[in-house]
């Protein structure tokens, strides 16, 4: 008796590693146009490609706050707070997707559909939202507070630190369990059996 191979069609495909690399166009293009300040659009530009090769580093976050502080060190304005709304958590979406998307997999555009909804009406929301902010501000914005950037820089760091540590401390506890068990457990550990080639 031979043993029939199942497949199944789903359409277009595109490299799991798009996703990555879209982040890093994204991250360019918004550090370009928002932070005057080229170490910073360095820094940006750098996080952004490391995200590509270890995207649990990070590092897109830390792209994503080299955008934040090229609008918070400058003057303000609508259309940049309106590009700022759109552009970091643009990077927090794609982020998050490379953290679960493997490089080498192939990925139908179609299963992006609920997450790019969910992004279109949190900005329907924000947008508005921001822009009417900037209207009830005063005129002339005290620069008093900008010596909490580099504090805030610095609070981001040990965040980013922290929660690399507390997710290597997750991994080993959780091979521990594994490695631990017996049984079930340790079928557990393998994955689970869909009766099929993988």
């Amino acid at each position: 008796m031979t043993k029939r191979l199942r497949s199944f069609r789903s359409g277009v495909v595109v490299p799991g590693v798009a996703v990555r690399l879209l982040n890093v166009v994204v991250v360019a293009v918004g550090v370009v146009l928002l932070n005057p300040f080229p170490l910073w659009q360095g820094v940006a530009v750098m996080s952004a490609l490391l995200a590509v090769v270890f995207p649990r580093s990070l590092a897109a976050w830390i792209a994503a706050a080299c955008v934040v502080f090229g609008v918070v060190l400058t003057d303000p304005s609508p259309e940049r707070t309106a590009l700022a709304v759109l552009v970091v958590p643009a990077i927090h979406l794609l982020g998050s997707l490379s953290l679960t998307i493997p490089a080498a997999s192939r990925l139908a555009p179609a299963v992006l559909l609920p997450g790019l909804r969910r992004f279109v009406i949190a900005q329907l929301v924000a947008q508005p939202l921001a822009f009417g902010v900037w209207l009830l501000a005063p005129g002339p914005v005290d620069r008093g507070a900008a010596w909490l950037a580099p504090l805030a820089a610095v609070v981001l760091l040990l965040g980013v630190l922290f929660a690399l540590r507390a997710a290597r401390v997750a991994d080993s506890a959780r091979g521990r369990v594994h490695g631990e068990g017996s049984g079930g457990e340790a079928i557990a550990a393998r994955g689970a059996d869909v009766r099929g080639p993988s």
